[in-house]
């Protein structure tokens, strides 16, 4: 199933993330507009003061999803199932629409330099390096408008700065007048800062792209620097002309339009019934529950259950010298002449709590410096019964539990200290196993930072601590290797390999001492702790349990001749001539309809079990026709396409199934491709060499057989264990190199003294890859050793089409090495 996310925010991040939670066969795309991964918006302000960099607030998002930046959707095509990004198409079977919302503004801004709203990162930016003896002027009292006002008091840079509100409310129309003042008169504590209410732009005077004056209808202020926070809408206009709108797209209680394979979430949805458009993250989060939900269902029932349901929202700022609280019911209406307010106010210290009733039920809380349980309140609100006022007296005090801190888990201030003493946090990600305080909007996440700073805890029993949750950690992996271990015992119980031939085999070819030699470099290679020896040896021992369909495409059949020579094999050739080849079309005794048969039964036996290796390149020109395999002519696209939709995870082995390799060399008339472009995914995990070194191919097996999961991947989604060497910095001619001892022609006398061979075209110092460390037959030689220089064949096809016809590279070539 492929689904396609429209949006580049915090919904599209979860959505993306929960369904391959919850599924992980699933094929993502996320198409966004901006030119940055999802980061977390709630903290633009920390990005305008130097708080945070950009990966400071950048959210997770899972590998396997397919991220495609700059990237601005133009059309829909309902009939063909495709979004259009320009004169690029995107085929999905479900489409999520979680495109957010885009600010307003009371001018056109792209002809001006000195004006802006404040909605994205690169809104932070320019802010930030316009802020140096300026005017800045904000124009808008709600939550965005008051959080960067508070932002900018904290920074020297501006001179002056004016908040421009239309009429007499800060945050909320329905705030009391006694909270707004307590707002205005800490805002306004910096000379700096003056609130101009009743008061909007009237005119402005432009030379060239520069606001001169602006003029509003108390105030003219030149050379201003205007940021606008006046509100936003949602971001649709894509969608408009296919999909019946109002404010947002009209959704159901499924989150699901009028189109059976489209749905929409967040800012960019609006519930048909309702009228409700979400606007928290909470909210939106709880919007693309439901959808994932409807979209995966597995029967009626849960077709049913997958409804939306508004929630009690809580929301704050915490603004100068006073926090404030927002509570808000799913029934509340501000235009409802029954509504009643009931405040309470305290001087000393400065608090006030409005509550805001209907018919005695409690709708809407706001609290200034309060003491009162938001929770509490949300409680209150959810049971939706009538409450008496003498209740809010007796709430008002402190409760023991400390000022609540988050509000999406309900965390409070005590509580978290409490955790974090008796856990010796000393950072935000030390909390995640006791608490998600800060991790699920977001909002709350500076203040839950600042309570692990100012707790105390002793360092020497932080690190008794930390030892001891090493040596946990440590314990419950060597149990989680074992429990998987056990379990592809169990899928293969009476694999007529055993343990048995593995030793009798090494005990033929003289390997047994070198065995147990291959096993601590084996565990030392793939960095686990000395103790893991044993657990290693036995995964060796089960590499033939687990299933493998190993699929051979356009290639010369390199990299799976590597290791089945019978001559002195290698420990590496030997233990992967017994893994479990459920399907080889090179190595099966089994051809014709019997061999399909028995890959058909692989893919229904083992479905998300299975593993499949990939050797060679995939043709796509003519319609795949260049390459057909089997008793049906299926084509290797086809072919590839089928088995890989079920299986646990992919490994392209050598470089034709990085990226085509030689086969997709200059003119690439069958239009070969790599592993990874041919599925359209990007958590194909690759294992170029021509051929590759067996030992890569084990390891990563045996990573991935213990633990469930793929070794750390580099950029080119190799693993880094095994790519992360450079072939230069290990080669024994290294010392010839930096001597300035080059081989100049074949057969002189540096040749003969094995010299450098760089001036003969070696591209040691561009490639990536093990060789010169793990080499080849026993570890005893590889292509420099013996007077070859590398090619760099690692690199995939860019090798065949320019490194290894070239002599010495007098320039790094140009693209990704």
């Amino acid at each position: 199933m492929k689904i396609v996310i429209i949006g580049g925010g915090i919904a599209a991040d979860y959505i993306a993330n929960q369904f391959l939670a919850q599924d992980p066969t699933v094929e993502i795309l996320i198409l966004s507009k901006e030119a940055y991964a999802p980061y977390d918006r709630i903290h633009l302000c920390d990005l305008v003061e130097g708080t945070a960099q950009l990966e400071d607030i950048t959210l997770d998002l899972d590998p396997k999803v397919q991220l495609k930046l700059n990237h601005k959707v133009t059309r829909i095509d309902r009939q063909a199932k495709q979004v259009f990004c320009g004169d690029q198409a995107y085929g999905y079977d479900y489409l999520v629409i979680a495109s957010g919302s885009q600010p307003r503004t009371l001018f056109d801004l792209s002809q001006i330099d000195n004006a802006i709203t404040f909605r994205s990162a690169d809104d932070s930016f320019k802010i930030a390096k316009n802020l140096e003896d300026r005017h800045v002027v904000i124009v808008g009292a709600g939550p965005i408008g008051l959080e960067l006002l508070d932002t900018l008091i904290r920074m020297p840079q501006p001179k002056a700065i004016t908040l421009l509100v239309i009429d007499h409310a800060l945050y909320a129309p329905d705030v009391d007048a006694s909270i707004v003042e307590m707002m205005r008169a800490t805002f306004e504590a910096d000379p700096r800062v003056q609130i101009s209410f009743n008061d909007q732009i009237m005119d402005k005077q432009v030379d060239g792209r520069l606001i001169t004056r602006l003029i509003t209808q108390k105030l003219q202020i030149d050379n201003p620097f205007v940021i606008f926070g006046i509100g936003i809408q949602p971001n649709i206009d894509f969608a408009r002309e296919v999909l019946s709108a109002k404010r947002g797209l009209l959704v159901d209680q499924h989150m699901r339009t009028e189109d059976l394979f489209i749905y929409a979430v967040g800012e960019a949805a609006e519930i048909e019934a309702t009228g409700f458009c979400a606007g928290h993250a909470r909210d939106c989060q709880q919007q693309a529950d439901v959808a994932i939900a409807h979209i995966l269902k597995t029967n009626p029932a849960a077709e049913r259950e997958a409804q939306y349901q508004r929630q009690v929202s809580i929301d704050g700022l915490k603004v100068g010298a006073f926090d404030f609280i927002d509570a808000t019911s799913p029934q509340y209406n501000p235009h409802d002449p029954q509504n009643e307010t009931i405040l309470l106010r305290a001087n000393n210290p400065q608090r006030i709590d409005q509550y805001i009733v209907n018919q005695d039920k409690l709708v809407r809380f706001f609290g200034a410096n309060t003491n009162v349980d938001a929770m509490a309140v949300k409680r209150l609100m959810e049971a939706y019964e009538a409450v008496d006022p003498a209740f809010f007296y007796t709430s008002r005090l402190v409760s023991e539990k400390g000022r609540l801190v988050c509000s999406c888990v309900g965390a409070y201030q005590n509580e978290l200290v409490e955790l974090i003493a008796d856990n010796l946090v000393t950072d935000f990600a030390e909390l995640k196993p006791y608490s998600q305080a800060g991790r699920v909007c977001g909002r709350c996440k500076n203040e839950v930072m600042a309570l692990i700073a100012s707790t105390e805890v002793d360092p020497a029993e932080v690190a008794r601590k930390k030892q001891q949750q090493a040596e946990q950690r440590q314990a419950e992996q060597q149990q989680k290797i074992q429990r998987r271990l056990e379990k592809f015992n169990r899928f293969h119980p009476d694999t007529p390999i055993d343990s048995h031939e593995i030793d009798q085999a090494l005990a033929a070819f003289d390997k047994v001492k070198d065995f147990n030699g291959w096993v601590s470099m084996m565990t030392l290679n793939l960095e686990f702790p000395p103790v893991y020896q044993d657990l290693v040896r036995q995964g060796v021992y089960q590499l033939n349990k687990m299933p493998v369909i190993w699929l051979e495409l356009a290639d010369c059949s390199g990299n799976s001749e590597a290791f089945i020579k019978t001559v002195n094999p290698s420990i590496d050739e030997l233990i992967l001539k017994f893994i479990s080849l459920d399907y080889h079309e090179l190595l099966m005794a089994a051809s014709g309809p019997h061999s399909e048969t028995r890959l058909d039964e692989i893919i229904d036996q083992y479905p998300g079990d299975y593993l499949l290796i990939v050797e060679g390149a995939i043709p796509l020109a003519m319609d795949g026709k260049y390459l057909r395999i089997g008793p049906k002519g299926e084509t290797g696209e086809a072919l590839l396409k089928r088995v890989a939709a079920k299986a646990a995870a992919i490994m392209a082995v050598g470089s034709c199934a990085l990226d085509g390799g030689v086969v997709a060399a200059k003119p690439n008339p069958t239009g070969a491709v790599g592993v990874a472009e041919a599925l359209g995914r990007d958590d194909i995990i690759n294992l170029p060499g021509c051929p590759v070194n067996p030992i890569n191919v084990v390891g990563t097996l045996l990573h991935y057989l213990m633990l469930g999961e793929m070794p750390a991947l580099d950029s080119k989604n190799r693993p880094l264990w095994a790519y992360a060497p450079r072939v230069h910095d290990n080669c024994e001619r290294r010392g010839h190199y930096d001597a300035g001892e080059f081989v100049l022609e074949w057969g002189d006398e540096g040749a003969k003294k094995g010299w450098c061979l760089f001036e003969m075209g070696c591209k040691g110092p561009y490639a990536d890859i093990n060789c010169s460390l793990a080499k080849f037959n026993e570890n005893t030689s590889w292509p420099v050793q013996v007077g070859h220089g590398c090619i760099a064949c690692g690199q995939g096809k860019r090798a065949f089409d320019e490194l290894a016809n070239n002599r010495k590279v007098i320039a790094m070539p140009t693209g990704d090495f």
